[in-house]
């Protein structure tokens, strides 16, 4: 069936999702379903849970309206299509959330990610995946090959995705030696694509499991530390006095900035990823004299999410997955990851 009005056409007249009301509180309740209106519907089946959300009911991200559906990794089935799509219902398909103008520079040259005029973006101010049945423009759903998995697909949508368009931006190369800080969901992806570049990685964790996780994924070191002002010197020492050419931050505090910029050899690039409400203060002269690069890295273009696709189908990037859970415990899973509990990524199920 293509063309179909809306999710009531379908059969869905309403859809649970989990709603951010004000003050960071979440309810799981059921909504209408919603319509498609020239866009497509896909029944979500997986939608991974990030540490964005965490932003959200911390008020550092404001929801652009109440009861708010939150999610932007998200895959699923097509349920409906326009007419002229490509893609059709049944289709296995993971989404790209940003929705671009599709008119400027940014757009046309594929960087939807820094288009100054979006459409939005699926789960940060266009309601996202945390339903039974979300509304995307066709344009934006990715077909899956049989060997990528809902639950792998939901998480490339984010973490792979962005990790490929970090490295992409950085200019990791054959023979680099490149430190992933934060070897979460994003970090271990960042892990993998980075060796795939040709990199040497040194993962930074701030457990034993975590570390021996992004050694099992391709890293060839990790260091496991509470006090940062050592990293530097811990990276001098495993690369013979060199430091390191990539430093790609997840975690996004103060300390762990200064100490990734300082861990950079001449001409290092520093690729911000992660962040939270910290800011940097650092002398000039700690860039300048070595020459080091900074780059900073939002999401991802589709193609980005794309590469990502192939690589988890050729088994070049694995997705570890720590808990699945049904959409009435996305709580529990915001809690623990809130904790710092999770390896990977946790992952909600339909």
């Amino acid at each position: 069936m293509e063309g179909g009005d809306d999710g009531r056409a379908l059969g869905w007249r309403l859809v649970k999702a989990v709603l951010l009301a004000e003050g960071g509180v979440l309810t799981v309740e059921e909504i209408p379903a919603p319509p498609a209106d020239g866009w497509a519907l896909v029944a979500t089946k997986a939608a991974g849970v990030c540490g964005t959300e965490l932003h959200f009911l911390d008020g550092m991200i404001p929801p652009p309206h109440p009861q708010f559906v939150l999610g932007h990794e998200i895959s699923g089935i097509v349920l409906d299509a326009p007419a002229g799509s490509t893609v059709s219902v049944g289709d296995r398909v993971a989404v790209y959330n940003f929705v671009g103008c599709g008119a400027c520079h940014w757009c046309r040259t594929g960087r939807m990610s820094i288009c100054r005029d979006p459409v939005g973006q699926l789960g940060f101010s266009l309601d996202g995946g945390f339903r039974d049945v979300v509304r995307v423009p066709a344009a934006n759903l990715v077909p899956l090959p049989d060997e990528v998995s809902f639950e792998t697909a939901a998480v490339l949508a984010c973490s792979g995705m962005s990790a490929v368009h970090a490295t992409r931006l950085a200019g990791v190369g054959l023979g680099s030696t490149a430190v992933v800080n934060g070897v979460g969901g994003v970090g271990l992806s960042v892990v993998q694509v980075a060796r795939a570049a040709g990199a040497r990685v040194i993962a930074v964790a701030d457990s034993e499991a975590k570390a021996a996780l992004a050694k099992e994924l391709g890293a060839a070191e990790a260091i496991v530390l509470e006090d940062y002002d050592t990293l530097p010197d811990r990276i001098r020492d495993l690369t013979g006095g060199a430091l390191a050419d990539f430093f790609f931050e997840l975690v996004g505090i103060e300390a762990t900035i200064r100490a990734g910029i300082r861990s950079l050899g001449p001409d290092g690039c520093f690729a911000f990823i992660g962040y939270t409400g910290d800011s940097l203060s650092i002398h000039p002269v700690e860039l300048i004299l070595s020459e080091i690069r900074i780059v900073s890295s939002v999401a991802a273009a589709r193609q980005d999410l794309e590469t990502a696709i192939r690589l988890a189908a050729d088994d070049r990037l694995r997705v570890h997955i720590d808990t699945r859970y049904p959409i009435d415990d996305i709580s529990l899973a915001l809690d623990r990851l809130r904790a710092r509990q999770v390896q990977g990524r946790n992952v909600v199920v339909w």
